[in-house]
């Protein structure tokens, strides 16, 4: 593959990725691994318990007669506590792997794991833009003339099941039809209206 045959496009989104690959081999796997499921797990949870250590908070700690204040607090706290422990133990784990002389193939897969990420997340934000009428006339050669563009956006459309009809806006004006039998009982004027002029 010529590397002339690549854009602007692909430089940023390929720099992008293996740098970000790389901080993942820096990291390993298991931290790459229970940091995402540190930030998953904190917004999963505390999206769900945040009113109620708002209420904690506004007990034990300081009062604010602001619920909305005292449940982005609760949010915030739970969000960050979930994430702080779930660091610490990947942490521990990954020290473990290491001791243990796993480290290499820690670091390894924590590269295709940190890559994968953020190529997943491109392919994502590529596949939805595409089919953004507006962006695609104005940034469209920039996706024809790339070489990833048609991985990320065979990725993107797989993930998320997306078809591009769906963008398309729905006539607002389709006729129902209906019959005789569904009209029944229904005064003359609403099944004139109903029905729709022809």
């Amino acid at each position: 593959m010529d590397l002339n045959s690549f854009n602007y496009l692909d430089i940023t989104i390929g720099t992008i990725v293996i740098i970000l690959g790389i901080k993942g081999m820096m990291n390993g796997l298991i931290k790459e691994l229970f940091g995402l499921i540190g930030l998953i797990g904190g917004v999963y949870i505390a999206s769900r318990m945040s009113e109620q250590v708002g209420e904690i908070i506004d007990r034990e700690l300081f009062h604010l007669d602001n619920p909305a204040a005292l449940k982005l607090i609760g949010f915030m706290s739970l969000f960050a506590g979930v994430w702080i422990v779930s660091v610490a133990v990947g942490a521990i784990f990954s020290r473990l792997i290491k001791m243990s002389g796993l480290g290499f193939i820690d670091g390894l897969f924590g590269f295709v794991f940190g890559g994968g990420k953020y190529f997943l997340i491109f392919a994502l934000i590529i596949t939805a833009l595409s089919n953004v009428t507006l962006v695609k006339e104005n940034v469209g050669k920039y996706f024809d003339d790339s070489v990833l563009y048609p991985y990320l956006k065979s990725a993107g459309s797989y993930l998320i099941n997306l078809d591009g009809d769906s963008f398309k806006k729905a006539d607002t004006n389709t006729t129902v039809a209906l019959s005789p039998s569904s009209i029944k009982g229904l005064d003359p004027i609403d099944a004139n209206i109903s029905m729709g002029q022809e």
